[in-house]
């Protein structure tokens, strides 16, 4: 007597679901491909359906079959490799080399399993880092505002993050979109989400960008860029991107050069979008410059629109300002906002500080912002020494946003001398909480500081810096003509940002 052992019957069962699975994917894109494959088997409808592509040569097309049969968007390598396999085989031998250059992935992730949604008449809005992390500097700041602003459009839009081995789209877990839509309501705790489980990463759903709008609303992960690209190239989906500055490239000598190759490949997603929406004037000035070298390649690439940011604070900020003073005789407070790296130029607010403390002034002088360890530990050390010699002198790298709130409620000016910014929230914050600023005067800074409320310097001149800080210190009359200009000026809100964004992006 023979018969199948439970090995024999597990794998049997294994190829069974696989096939099921595969008949699901290959009926969700098949109606969108023009193709009718119901009553087929699973290794029908596959041939039909490469049958079809082969025969229309859509690049589109030939995208979507891809992740059809793999649950994985392609790659530009992995399409043009389908695409070439359909011109030179048949289109049995084509699905082959599909299913060969995904062998190794579908090992490790079984996206064999997968399920798939093609989402076609709702903008996609990658959020993926502010969904993953607590993280909440510039990026953050602005998507964490801005996307709560559509919550009337619920039914318009859908939040996506990478799946776990960034090779498509998911909806957000409930964690997840608390981070991006309910920042200010709730505290998270420092970590990382979860792994999947394996069951759980063989039954992931999928959701498919097809023909419609995706925004990518952050600055995408290295690794997901090509992927981004593609979709840019061949899903007849319209990819704009925020654009917040070129600053890995045009100052790429005050940044790590990892940052610089990551930009490098983030502008190859630009050479293929509809729009970039640049968050102020300069920062658009540069991707149009970007986007003027593209005909050298044959290429048009995307309209630059500027959509400069807001310049509110939340109600919380503002009440958590409110809450607290600066004490009557007590020494002024120097606030100095911004993540420590070169460009930012904290080196010489710290130099200044030094002098004027030298000259007699008293003040405190507040350093707030993370970085990394080679950046933060020269200038730490420093802190150190001018606070043990007598200086008042604080540098915070982990600082909530109540905190710092708080201090622009004590600060008597703030200090931001940045040498190159794609906005510069710091300056808007500043001024939108009625603290004065001293700030460099041109770029995107002096965008914002042409408004009033700024004592603008050359960032490079050591000399103007320490002046501007000395004016502040000790010019009342000066002070006061800058919280008068302060008290004349009306916010841009993070409402009327949105809305630029949301009407450009769905026009």
């Amino acid at each position: 007597m023979t018969g199948r052992s439970p090995a024999t019957e597990l794998v049997a069962d294994e190829v069974g679901a696989l096939r099921d699975a595969l008949g699901a994917r290959l009926a969700v894109v098949a109606p969108a491909l023009g193709v009718d494959v119901d009553g087929l088997t699973p290794s029908e409808a596959l041939d039909r359906l490469a049958r079809s592509v082969h025969a229309s040569g859509d690049a589109s097309a030939a995208w979507l079959l891809f992740v059809g049969v793999t649950a994985t968007f392609p790659s530009t390598t992995d399409l043009s490799a389908l695409r070439r396999a359909l011109l030179l085989a048949s289109p049995a031998t084509a699905m082959l080399v599909v299913l060969e250059r995904t062998m190794d992935v579908q090992a490790r992730i079984h996206s064999g399993f997968r399920t798939l949604e093609l989402v076609t008449d709702e903008v996609l809005v990658d959020v993926d880092f502010c969904a993953r992390y607590e993280h909440n500097t510039g990026i953050q700041r602005v998507v964490r505002h801005m996307v709560p602003e559509w919550a009337d459009r619920a039914d318009e839009h859908r939040l996506v993050a990478w799946n776990q081995d960034s090779t498509g789209y998911r909806d957000l877990t409930e964690t997840q979109r608390d981070r991006v839509l309910h920042w200010g309501d709730r505290r998270f705790e420092k970590s990382d989400d979860p792994s999947l489980t394996d069951a759980e990463l063989r039954r992931e759903h999928v959701l498919v960008p097809w023909r419609t709008a995706l925004l990518v609303a952050e600055v995408p992960a290295f690794h997901v860029c090509d992927t981004l690209t593609s979709i840019a190239r061949w899903s007849g989906t319209d990819v704009d991107l925020i654009g917040y500055d070129a600053i890995p490239l045009v100052s790429a000598d005050t940044v790590p050069n990892a940052e610089s190759e990551r930009f490098a490949h983030y502008l190859t997603i630009i050479k293929h979008a509809r729009r970039v929406y640049g968050i102020s004037v300069s920062a658009g000035d540069e991707f149009r410059g970007l986007v003027a070298a593209l005909p050298s390649q044959g290429l048009i690439g995307p309209e630059v629109v500027d959509v400069t940011l807001a310049t509110e604070v939340s109600p919380a900020a503002r009440a958590a300002a409110a809450a607290v003073a600066p004490v009557p005789g007590a020494d002024p407070v120097v606030l100095c906002v911004g993540s420590h790296e070169p460009r930012k130029n904290q080196d010489a607010t710290l130099f200044a500080a030094e002098l004027l403390h030298r000259e007699g002034h008293r003040f405190r002088i507040v350093f707030v912002g993370g970085g990394s360890r080679t950046a933060t530990l020269h200038f730490d050390r420093r802190v150190a020494k001018l606070s043990a010699a007598g200086m008042q002198v604080e540098s915070h790298r982990r600082l909530g946003d109540d905190e710092l709130w708080a201090l622009f409620g004590t600060a008597r000016f703030s200090v931001f001398v940045s040498l190159h910014e794609g906005f510069g929230l710091p300056v808007a914050e500043s001024l939108a909480l009625g603290v004065p600023v001293v700030t460099s005067d041109f770029g995107s800074l002096d965008e914002i500081a042409r408004e009033g409320g700024c004592l603008q310097v050359d960032p490079r001149d050591d000399t103007a810096v320490v002046d501007a800080m000395r004016t502040m210190l000790t010019d009342d009359d000066r002070h006061r003509e800058l919280l008068g200009e302060i008290a004349g000026q009306h916010p841009k809100t993070w409402r009327s940002y949105a809305d630029e964004i949301w009407t450009a992006v769905t026009a």
